[in-house]
């Protein structure tokens, strides 16, 4: 069976480092992969016996094929007929399920969290913690405003660590695209690592695959969304006030031993890498 990542190509849209951490996962569990968009030529392209994986503004030239399998983000599903189908959809409060699961299949569609895009191989748990002499963090990822803006919750983190002599950086993936081993080694060297999610997800229970990437590539888990916290306990340090979150943060950044830091990436490691998300989708085929 062939996966075809069909969709945003690297670094055209938030939705890209998705594809391209299913694609990066497939890969490493041994199937042969593409990764194709509307704009390729695929007219001399085999695509019997393959599973498809897409969103729904990058799937108007899609094949459709009826000897093939589709995981549909945000797509319109009666436009494929009698192609065998499920949807995906991220968990929010209004996908909770009545045992509280976060990742699940319902017979039609797969809820799940995004993931870490290390691979459980690359998450190195002998890591050297507690950077404390950094004067700076670095943010990987956007910052903005609207109704599912983040400046308004990361604004008090950022006065408050200003006040404390430590400077921001904001790494913006789309005016500078750095690799992924640039953006993991930006994260490593920053003095703390927050994943502060905007007004919108923290109400609506939306879980930040920043949380997941941050404590897989060997930081400490720092949040103002209340359902991380619920995921991950005692390994994050939460508070829904991100003024107050700099300084629990920067205390426990200080004391946090090496067991504790390594119990975190474990437990990425462990349930959420995107090889765990694809085991999902396979197992939703009976693959």
């Amino acid at each position: 069976m062939k996966i075809i990542i069909w969709g945003h190509k690297l670094h055209t849209h938030t939705h890209s480092y998705i594809h391209a951490a299913f694609y990066k996962a497939f890969r490493n569990m041994g199937y042969e992969c593409y990764w194709f968009d509307d704009k390729d030529d695929v007219s001399s392209f085999n695509f019997s016996n393959s599973l498809f994986i897409t969103e729904g503004q990058v799937d108007k030239k899609i094949p459709k094929q009826n000897d093939c399998l589709y995981v549909l983000h945000n797509c319109n599903g009666d436009e494929y007929g009698s192609c065998r189908r499920i949807g995906l959809q991220t968990y929010t409060n209004d996908r909770k399920n009545d045992k509280g699961h976060i990742i699940y299949f319902d017979g039609s569609t797969l809820t799940m969290c995004w993931a870490t895009d290390l691979l459980p191989h690359e998450i190195n748990t002998d890591l050297q913690f507690n950077n404390n002499n950094n004067k700076s963090i670095t943010w990987v990822g956007t910052i903005g405003g609207g109704i599912h803006g983040n400046d308004t919750e990361l604004n008090p983190f950022i006065e408050k660590a200003t006040k404390n002599g430590i400077n921001f950086y904001h790494s913006n993936p789309w005016g500078n695209p750095k690799s992924f081993e640039e953006n993991v080694r930006l994260i490593r060297e920053s003095y703390l690592a927050p994943a502060i999610v905007g007004k919108w997800q923290k109400e609506n229970g939306y879980v930040p695959c920043r949380i997941f990437k941050n404590i897989s590539y060997g930081k400490l888990g720092i949040t103002n969304s209340k359902i991380v916290k619920d995921i991950f306990g005692d390994f994050v340090v939460y508070s829904d006030n991100t003024s107050e979150l700099y300084d629990l943060a920067a205390i426990k950044d200080k004391s946090i031993t090496h067991k504790e830091m390594k119990d975190a990436m474990e437990f990425v490691k462990n349930n959420h890498t995107y090889i765990n998300r694809a085991k999902s989708i396979l197992e939703c085929f009976n693959l």
